[in-house]
């Protein structure tokens, strides 16, 4: 049974991360009766959330340590990234800053140098309906929650979007996580973009 503690920090790490979850397909796998199973479609937050429990579960102060500053860096990068391209770029573009920070996110829970080989789905494979699209409703619709909107959007409001404008949503939600420098060029680009 899972521990209740645990399940609530998992959930709270992956509400606080600017990465959405975003489709990955995950390769056959061994059932108990030796089988292998189909591919299965999942996100990328159900790995972190994986990932997130076995190094909870070894609990190792110098792994947390360099993991956590690990992850400083790629988000510190991450928002750079957005800063000076992921806010003026068009959905293909914003969805690939997503993977590749999101990748070097999964990529701090092995050592440095090891490959993490993940196959992210394209944007279009995403559905309304479908697990990926119904997680992104959640996890939005959850920040919303957890970043006090002043209007809350909920998520039977988010499932009516399509998963490029959920995406485009998490973008806008990033001013949250911005230094006033990065936020600063953002203003002063768009300012210059004029009408």
């Amino acid at each position: 049974m899972d521990d209740p503690g645990r399940a609530e920090m998992r959930a709270m790490v992956l509400l606080s991360l600017p990465y959405p979850p975003l489709p990955i397909l995950v390769a056959g796998v061994e059932q108990d009766d030796g089988r292998l199973q189909d591919d299965e479609l999942t996100t990328t937050h159900a790995l972190i959330a994986r990932a997130l429990e076995e190094s909870m579960a070894r609990n190792r102060t110098s792994e947390n340590d360099d993991r956590r500053a690990r992850q400083v860096d790629v988000l510190q990068r991450f928002l750079h990234t957005m800063a000076t391209d992921g806010f003026f770029c068009g959905e293909e573009r914003l969805y690939q800053i997503y993977c590749f920070f999101s990748l070097e996110h999964i990529a701090t829970y092995f050592p440095v140098g090891h490959l993490v080989d993940i196959r992210f789905q394209p944007l279009s494979s995403v559905t309304k309906g479908d697990k990926v699209h119904t997680k992104m409703a959640e996890y939005m619709a959850s920040q919303s929650v957890v970043f006090e909107d002043p209007v809350r959007v909920r998520r039977d409001q988010y499932v009516k979007q399509d998963y490029a404008e959920m995406l485009r949503a998490c973008r806008d939600r990033l001013g949250h996580g911005m230094t006033d420098d990065e936020r600063a060029r953002v203003h002063q680009a768009a300012e210059n973009a004029g009408p």
